[in-house]
């Protein structure tokens, strides 16, 4: 590509990204629920009368989502979904990719604010990767407990997912090799032909509320932009 090029790619990104992000500090400055309890009881209190939809739903329950995870089908994102108020607030980290290399992983992190509580164990995180050109996804928790002390406790979760037919040899536990997540992490990992049902896994933004006042639309144009700058820099290597 010659130079001239280059810099009208750079330029239009640049310009692209700029006009992006001052969107998404419009959106920012907009988020009325920014700071406030976003749990099921705290939006019926606000709604006056528990007439909220919310209000209607099941309590939120981790234990649910645990329970979910153990099928490690695409069912687990709308029942997360549902239940993420339990998570409360938390730091939403998404890593940016290469646009136009599907293969490479699309890897996104989140910190809980505190430990969660599910059957027993401390739910301090999660991470989810998806490979969409690979048909290669993988997502879970992290817990503070040691791997024994996890597949201990989860047999009570296992016996409440039965009627989500587990899939065979997709839920893994194994001693976390982040160092920001000592401890354990169980989750998911399907490939190939066993991927079915999983492919576009939700945005880790649509499943967790953000810490901060940024809101999900916003975050997801800044991540978008990233990744932009992200793929015209490695365009042409």
């Amino acid at each position: 590509m010659k130079k001239w090029q280059k810099a009208m790619v750079y330029t239009v990104v640049t310009l692209f990204g700029l006009s992006v992000v001052l969107v998404g500090l419009v959106f920012a400055t907009i988020d009325p629920y920014s700071f406030e309890d976003m749990s099921r009881g705290a939006i019926c209190e606000r709604s006056g009368g528990y007439v909220a939809p919310e209000c209607t739903m099941p309590p939120e329950s981790a234990e649910k989502v645990l329970a979910a995870l153990l099928a490690c089908d695409a069912q687990f994102f709308k029942v997360l979904d549902a239940e993420k108020a339990v998570f409360n607030r938390a730091d939403i980290v998404a890593h940016p990719y290469n646009l136009l290399d599907t293969g490479e992983p699309r890897t996104s992190v989140v910190t809980f604010s505190k430990p969660v509580e599910a059957y027993g164990l401390h739910l301090t995180g999660y991470a989810q990767r998806a490979a969409p050109g690979k048909s290669d996804y993988a997502w879970g928790f992290y817990a503070s407990e040691q791997s024994e002390d996890v597949e201990r406790v989860l047999e009570t979760a296992r016996n409440d997912a039965l009627a989500a037919k587990p899939r065979a040899s997709a839920f893994v536990i194994t001693a976390s090799d982040n160092p920001d997540f000592p401890g354990t992490r169980l989750g998911c990992r399907v490939a190939g032909a066993g991927s079915s049902g999983v492919e576009a896994s939700p945005s880790v933004y649509d499943l967790f509320l953000s810490r901060d006042i940024s809101t999900a639309l916003s975050d997801k144009f800044d991540l978008f932009v990233a990744s932009a700058m992200k793929t015209v820099s490695e365009f042409g290597r």
